[in-house]
């Protein structure tokens, strides 16, 4: 008979078996052999003839006695140290199969040498890999004894080298929310994290150690944002329930409830500047309002607030809120428009608008010091960074296509960039912006120059934050789940988390925060888990995984105020017993965790475990420890006389008025979370209990030596002051100017004109209080007033045809900067004229005049003829001089989405061709060219004007699908411009409200 050579994958599965079969796996090794035999891995033996037969196990081990049981092992203990004579590991001497990197038994010379810490050595023999060694590069106690003997002092980079954040961990993961965590903050000490979720509550937590330390109840909605105060007194809260909640940190006691808002707030922000005791907490809505609310830091009562409504034309939105060291705060909103506030005066008042980005503005950050500095990111993928310089606000635009010079371009450069978020360094020297393809772009503040391209990120990325101290330093997280810490001078990655959530997949990053230290950040995610990072040891955090108040989603009752008590207990929130402490299920965690509520730390063993309230046969409220059954179903006598004297007193304490309850069978107990109609005279506060809550100390005040900082916020908002004041006196360089203009520019400039004039006039009253300078604004106003007018009589005239400009794009915002006309000779005003050019420019007037002479006859002859016609007719349209939004008559608008009414258009038509208002070829009519309904939905995507008698709007409209609402791929063009006439497209919300209008003769 013959032996077949068997493969290696059939001796490994030998050796295996006889391993467990030496060992006490005996259950595994017979399963394992049953297996082989079924599979049919044991080798078959070949007889005499050339038949094959089945062999068995015990057939395979009798042919290889000469191998013994535990050959296995003695093969892996001679792998090592030969391999440790070919490729030297990290670590000589430590023999391990479970190694990594250079201790991998597989490792090759390619691989890169790290040198492991002892620690993580010593987590190979804990079942567990290690973690990534932190690799430091060459000392830099060299360099650094070098540069205090050379200068007394030392590079912070060469000191803390970017690699120290490595040691960075996470301590602990805590589920605390039922819902998605959109909020979290530090308080000004860094001592305790706020978190606020979907699950309308606010949560206070211990940084140290991880504790929860109070709930804040109160909203009907999710939470919008949170924000705490410069003083580390209150906490501001606001919600989609359009409320705002102001606690105090120290009691947790409700302060105040601020209601101004007509829809969901968007952000809420303390502002920084320091006016006496006078404060302000701005806030800003769905609703197209920005709200300052005044308030004095002693007393802690709220003013009504200053109210600003920057609602443009229906479902405007004031979406991003950003204040800067001291007396000013930006907007931005869905209107494409960034205003600029000004809270150094009497009462806060708007002072810029600034209409350059082309779609929703998404996001305003000013920089971290007192520089009026601040950046703008939209989606119409640019952003802006924004200086105040001469009078006015200019822009650096980022392009957040621009590449690396040593980039390649790919196949996605066609797509449509959007920036979802903004920040600066800590230092300002540069902007980092978040785009939709992922990637982390950081230009130079200054010159708006692409300095590095970071990427890592699988899905958009809305969080970034500086460090508070090291402007090297920046986190970014987004909603693939990922956290990465970045080194900003270099362009590298230094750490990355990954928020991986067990039998959930990951979880996206919502927020994320760092303490005022920089010792720790915290992130929330999308699962209700509240994430602490920090160096040091994991140790302190010894808390459960999962952390509730049993009272945290009690129903709550509300008086008109929206001030709201406890259902059960009618007493307020703040004013509740200490808690206890229970899972997500509503599960009381063990009595020693108990001992971590506030309040609780000094109880009583059996004071540590909840009672819960159930309804006896004879209507009897008693108690019932959880988790001890009944007396029937053998309950000790020791606990059953405890139970009778709790009865005893809880019913001498309730006596007969107190409120009764449908009956229940016996033994039936509520659950943690809802105790309804069962309110124990344990579970209510007596006044002893009240006095003793009202002395805690949830959240500790900030220290007077800290005060300081009061101080120092003072001081930069007299320096944003100064530097703005100096600013404006400053007189701006002159500038071409043109009569070619997108329609919003056309509508908004008159107004905003006159606003800014007569907010400067204010302001410059408030601010700087100096009587000559208002007359001469004044005289500048009318001076620009009047220049305006022949502005736009000499130049109208030049042009009696179309405008080249044509802003038609397949997507709306996309190309609607005005053309720049190099013909036309600039013309200069008086109120940008300085004195030194009016002293060295008298010969050049001379000169300027023989020029003149010299021109061509036929331009004199053309001005010759149109000086005779009437210059009204030379004027812009009402309809396009108007600054407030009518229904009628419709202003079209870039994206506007509109119904187009087709007997309307031809009606429209017939009545230019009677009128003769301008010349009109009906076989170029859409309805000669397209098969077009009575009714179309449309969207506008281009505008273009013709200026001269008339002036004309030509539209472009795309049709959009009825079902879907996205645009196709037919368009259409239109004019549109004659008074009295009824519009024949109408906004899509207003025929859609004049349908579901109920309407009767």
């Amino acid at each position: 008979m013959a032996r077949e050579q068997c493969s290696q994958t059939e001796a490994l599965y030998y050796l295996i078996a006889r391993f467990l079969q030496s060992g006490p796996c005996k259950k595994a090794a017979q399963i394992l052999v049953e297996e082989l035999e079924e599979y049919e891995l044991v080798p078959q033996r070949w007889s005499w003839d050339g038949e094959k037969y089945k062999r068995t196990f015990q057939d395979w081990v009798i042919l290889n006695q000469h191998i013994p049981a535990d050959y296995l092992l003695r093969v892996c203990q001679r792998i090592g140290p030969l391999i440790e004579k070919e490729i030297p590991p990290s670590v000589p001497g430590v023999q391990t199969l479970l190694g990594l990197g250079r201790q991998s038994l597989l490792r090759t010379t390619k691989c890169s040498h790290k040198v492991c810490r002892g620690s993580a050595v010593a987590a190979l023999h804990r079942g567990r890999p290690p973690e990534p060694p932190v690799s430091n590069g060459n000392p830099p106690n060299v360099s650094i004894m070098g540069a205090r003997q050379a200068t007394g002092m030392a590079r912070f980079g060469q000191a803390l080298p970017s690699s120290s954040y490595q040691y960075m961990k996470i301590h602990k993961r805590i589920l605390g929310h039922l819902s998605s965590v959109y909020c979290v903050a530090f308080d000004r000490t860094g001592r305790r994290i706020f978190t606020g979720s979907d699950d309308c509550l606010v949560k206070i937590w211990a940084t140290d150690d991880g504790r929860l330390l109070a709930t804040l109840r109160g909203h009907s909605a999710e939470i919008c944002d949170i924000a705490v105060n410069h003083e580390n007194s209150l906490i501001a809260s606001a919600s989609c329930d359009k409320v705002i909640r102001v606690w105090c940190l120290r009691t947790c006691a409700p302060i105040t409830v601020l209601q101004a808002h007509a829809a969901s707030i968007t952000s809420i922000q303390f502002c920084p500047a320091v006016k006496g005791t006078m404060r302000y907490l701005a806030s800003t809505g769905a609703d197209g309002m920005v709200c300052f609310w005044k308030w004095n830091s002693l007393s802690m009562k709220f003013d009504q607030p200053v109210k600003f409504v920057e609602r443009s034309r229906p479902g405007v939105q004031v979406s991003s809120s950003s204040f800067s060291s001291g007396m000013f705060m930006a907007t931005g909103g869905t209107d494409h428009m960034i205003r600029v506030y000004y809270l150094g005066a009497e009462t806060p008042m708007k002072v810029s608008e600034m209409d350059a980005h082309t779609d929703k503005v998404v996001v305003v950050q000013f920089s971290n010091n007192s520089d009026l500095r601040f950046v703008s990111g939209s989606r119409d993928g640019t952003a802006r960074i924004w200086h105040y310089q001469q009078q006015e606000w200019k822009s650096i635009t980022l392009d957040m296509a621009a590449r690396l010079p040593s980039t390649v371009a790919n196949g996605d450069d066609k797509t449509k960039l959007v920036v979802t978020m903004v920040a600066w360094d800590r230092v300002d020297s540069t902007v980092i912006t978040a785009v939709s393809n992922y990637l982390l772009k950081v230009w130079s503040a200054t010159c708006g120059q692409l300095l590095h391209v970071l990427s890592g990120h699988d899905d958009e990325v809305f969080v970034m934050e500086a460090h508070p101290f090291d402007s090297r330093i920046m986190l970014s997280a987004g909603h693939d789940g990922n956290i990465y810490m970045w080194d900003l001078t270099k362009g590298a990655k230094i750490r990355n988390f990954f928020n991986m959530i067990e039998g959930q997949g990951h979880g996206a990053i919502f927020d994320c925060k760092f303490s005022a230290d920089g010792q720790h950040f915290a992130c929330t995610d999308s699962h209700g888990h509240l994430l602490i990072f920090g160096f040091g040891c994991s140790r302190p955090y010894e808390i459960p995984d999962q952390m509730f108040f049993h009272t945290d989603y009690r129903p709550l009752i509300r008086d008109s105020n929206n001030y709201v008590l406890d259902e059960q207990t009618q007493q307020a929130p703040h004013l509740m017993p200490p808690p206890f402490l229970v899972d997500v299920d509503g599960n009381p965690h063990p009595p020693h965790y108990q001992r971590l509520v506030p309040g609780r730390e000094n109880c009583k063993e059996d004071q540590l475990i909840p009672q819960l309230g159930y309804m006896a046969n004879d209507g009897e409220l008693v108690e019932q420890v959880l988790g001890q059954q009944t007396a029937e179903n053998g309950e000790s006598l020791l606990d059953n006389l405890i139970r009778q004297l709790q009865n005893e007193q809880d019913e001498a304490e309730l006596g007969p008025s107190s409120p009764t309850v449908a009956p229940r069978r016996s033994g039936q107990v509520d659950g943690v979370w809802q105790m309804q109609h069962n309110a124990l005279r344990s579970q209510v506060a007596t006044e002893r209990d009240l006095l003793a809550w009202s002395r805690r100390v949830v959240v500790t005040e900030v220290p007077q030596g800290i005060f300081v900082l009061e101080e120092c916020r003072q001081a930069k908002g007299d320096m944003e002051c100064s530097l703005y004041n100096a600013e404006r006196r400053k007189k701006p360089k002159k500038q071409q100017r043109h009569a070619y203009q997108t329609r919003s520019a056309q509508v908004r400039r008159p107004g905003s004109r006159s606003r800014t004039s007569s907010n400067r006039r204010n302001s410059g009253s408030q601010i700087d209080s100096d009587s000559d300078r208002e007359a001469t604004e004044r005289v500048e106003q009318t001076d620009a007033s009047s220049d305006a007018e022949t502005q736009w009589q000499s130049e109208s005239s030049s042009s009696d045809s179309s405008s080249e400009y044509s802003d038609w794009t397949a997507d709306a915002g996309i190309n609607l900067q005005p053309p720049k006309r190099t013909t036309r000779r600039p013309v200069q005003h008086p109120e940008y004229s300085s004195s030194e050019e009016e002293e060295a420019g008298d010969e050049a007037k001379e000169a300027k005049k023989k020029e003149n002479e010299k021109k061509k006859k036929p331009k004199e002859t053309k001005q010759s003829s149109l000086a005779g016609l009437d210059a009204e007719e030379w004027l812009p349209p009402s309809w396009i001089m108007e600054t407030i939004p009518h229904r009628s008559p419709f202003v079209p608008q870039m994206g506007d989405e509109l119904i187009y009414f087709k007997q309307g258009h031809q009606a429209y038509v017939r009545a230019v061709r009677r009128a003769k208002a301008y010349s009109i070829n009906p076989q170029k009519q859409p309805w000669n060219r397209l098969n077009l309904r009575d009714q179309e939905s449309v969207k506008v995507v281009g505008i273009k004007y013709e200026v001269g008698p008339p002036t004309l709007c030509c539209l472009k409209l795309a049709f959009l699908d009825p079902v879907s609402g996205k645009m196709t791929n037919d368009s259409f063009s239109l004019y549109h411009d004659m008074p009295d006439v009824i519009d024949f497209l109408v906004l899509q919300q207003f025929y859609n409200e004049a349908k579901e209008h109920n309407w009767q003769p």
